[in-house]
């Protein structure tokens, strides 16, 4: 009997990680990685109960040790690696000159090299191999950078940046690296940094009032895994499609965008802006 691929979900138990990982359970064995053991041991009975292999691994993000570990635990569990998705962390939001030093490091420590760390320890597995995905997950303000998150585009955009970069390299190989961007989804109000309680008010709004939910963006992910394209940039949602198009086509329209949208979030004495 052909044995079903094997997913590994770095971050698996932020609300995306959890929702992909139901969705993903019915075609994929499952590994979580994840800090949080509570969460991840009880996904997993869950995943068991329903009849599907899982296996949680407590990892912390950015050590390259943990990593490592994680992708040697599912390959002496299940013998191959088919894919990985690096999951994004907290985004970091408010006015640039607020962001402090040591945020900045934490995102670049915890988020950007933990995509470095995993990408180069699945990507040693998968070449051994002969196959396997590497998928970056990011906010689209890696792509659409607006006003008061600087710190989160400038990670998400080199993360995007390494993707693409290790997806060229890979033209000849089984392997491929793929970014995607994703909008604002109504569950990240739970993963969401301030530099201040205005700012964190403002993106928790804008969260909530998402039409996107974790659910629905597992579902884009899900359904990329299975149709396979040659492209290293995938932007699943309409609005990221739209907006993405807006700032390239008509570069003049979205500079006054933005430039409108800062004046607002940089206006003293005034409530929240939308």
């Amino acid at each position: 009997m052909k044995q079903s691929p094997t997913l590994l979900i770095t971050r698996g138990c932020t609300p995306l990680g959890l929702a992909l990982a139901q969705a993903a359970a019915g075609h994929y064995r499952i590994a979580i990685a994840s800090d949080d053991t509570h969460t991840g041991n009880a996904l997993c009975r869950r995943l068991h109960e329903d009849g599907h292999e899982a296996l949680f691994i407590e990892t912390i993000a950015g050590e390259v040790r943990d990593i490592q570990r994680a992708v040697n635990r599912v390959l002496s569990r299940w013998q191959q690696l088919d894919v990985v998705v690096n999951l994004p962390g907290n985004m970091l939001v408010g006015p640039f000159e607020a962001a402090q030093t040591q945020q900045w490091q934490t995102l670049a420590s915890q988020q950007l090299m933990q995509v470095v760390n995993s990408s180069q320890s699945a990507l040693t597995a998968m070449k051994k191999q002969g196959y396997g995905s590497i998928i970056n997950v990011v906010p689209d303000c890696g792509l659409l950078p607006g006003p008061l998150t600087s710190a989160s585009s400038a990670t998400y955009a080199a993360i995007i940046a390494l993707t693409e970069s290790l997806n060229s390299e890979l033209a000849n190989s089984p392997v491929n690296a793929r970014a995607v961007a994703l909008p604002l989804y109504q569950e990240q109000a739970e993963q969401l940094d301030a530099t201040d309680p205005l700012s964190q008010a403002r993106y928790k709004r804008k969260t909530r009032d998402s039409l996107n939910t974790a659910a629905s963006l597992s579902g884009d992910i899900l359904a990329m895994l299975k149709t396979p394209e040659a492209t290293a940039l995938h932007t699943p949602c309409a609005s990221t499609r739209a907006q993405w198009r807006l700032k390239r086509w008509f570069t003049k329209r979205w500079d006054k965008k933005m430039q409108q949208r800062g004046r607002r979030y940089r206006r003293k004495g005034t409530g929240e802006s939308s």
